[in-house]
């Protein structure tokens, strides 16, 4: 009996262990939480926000609209305008520059050479001479339409100028001349060698005037070298009645007119030099002579091109040496009828 009143409380040893023992995991988590402050931290802030968003649910949200920006009106502000005063301030000063540039080059670049090229009658030296320009000279003050003026003015055979200027100093003039294949008589008797375009070129004798396509039925007043003839009005014959009356200054001037029609289209064709005769007494029977006795007759004046351009196929289809009359008046029909010479 006493031995087990001895054995009982050997016992309460191994409950108190046990009770330690689920005690320790929690002290180890408490000991844990207290050795990491920041993980306590988060946690408290965590349970803070779950706490709010119970006690203040979140509101409605509510777009809220900018007020739109002014876009400020564009005023347009007009140009202050150009007066009097500013316009001619303006140009003086750009005068002032263009003078300054000009005389500057003048002083550097003077005439060196002339060089001409083209001539065939005239020699270079005529052709600087009525030029007027002389070694020495301004290169830059040389008027190209003064220079062709002078040397047309005193060399007629001269048509066509042109005049350039190539730096540092050389001036160039380019000659194209007349080719003058027409010869008329003046009021006083005179023979004038004339140009396609009616210039007078130069006086010749009669003897050098045959050399030439002689015009016939009209006299021209007396020129001067380089001048555009003018027609005289002369006396009209009535071969039936054998009177003269007065021609008036419109009569002549038609048969001018209907002469340098003629002139131009027989250049326009290269049928120079190969007429004996134009015959302009009648505007309405105008004809011309070949030197092998072929006689042309053109009628009047109208579409004289045509039939200057007929003639020139018409007459490479006939012999040479055939004689006989072409009437190219296309007065009945569209074509050119010869007649042979009996």
């Amino acid at each position: 009996m006493d031995t087990k009143q001895k054995k009982r409380p050997a016992a309460a040893p191994a409950r108190r262990k046990a009770t330690a023992a689920k005690a320790a995991p929690q002290r180890r988590r408490k000991t844990g939480a207290a050795t990491n402050p920041d993980r306590a931290e988060r946690q408290r802030r965590t349970t803070m926000r779950r706490k709010t968003k119970k006690q203040n649910p979140p509101a409605k949200r509510r777009v809220v609209r900018l007020p739109q920006e002014e876009i400020p009106e564009i005023i347009y502000t007009a140009p202050k305008p150009l007066t009097r005063g500013r316009f001619a301030l303006s140009l003086v000063s750009v005068a002032a520059v263009a003078a300054a540039v000009f005389l500057t080059m003048s002083l550097f670049f003077r005439v060196e050479t002339i060089a001409v090229a083209g001539a065939e009658k005239y020699t270079p030296w005529m052709i600087r001479q009525a030029a007027g320009v002389e070694p020495g000279d301004a290169l830059l003050s040389i008027g190209e339409a003064r220079v062709a003026s002078r040397i047309r003015m005193n060399l007629p055979y001269v048509d066509e100028i042109k005049v350039g200027v190539r730096l540092p100093g050389t001036v160039e003039i380019q000659i194209t001349e007349l080719q003058v294949t027409y010869s008329i008589e003046d009021e006083n008797g005179a023979w004038w060698l004339i140009s396609a375009d009616g210039r007078a070129v130069e006086q010749v004798t009669l003897d050098k005037a045959l050399g030439y396509t002689r015009v016939e039925g009209l006299a021209i007043r007396t020129p001067q070298p380089g001048d555009q003839v003018q027609a005289m009005p002369g006396q009209i014959i009535d071969p039936d009645e054998g009177t003269a009356e007065s021609q008036d200054q419109a009569d002549a001037d038609e048969q001018l007119d209907a002469l340098i029609s003629i002139m131009t289209a027989l250049e326009h064709n290269r049928i120079i030099g190969e007429i004996a005769l134009i015959d302009v007494t009648d505007v309405t029977a105008i004809r011309m002579e070949y030197p092998q006795l072929l006689t042309v007759s053109l009628g009047n004046a109208e579409r004289m091109d045509y039939k200057i351009a007929y003639l020139a196929a018409a007459v490479e289809e006939l012999a040479d040496s055939q004689s006989g009359e072409l009437d190219l008046s296309l007065e009945y029909s569209e074509d050119a009828v010869f007649v042979p010479a009996r």
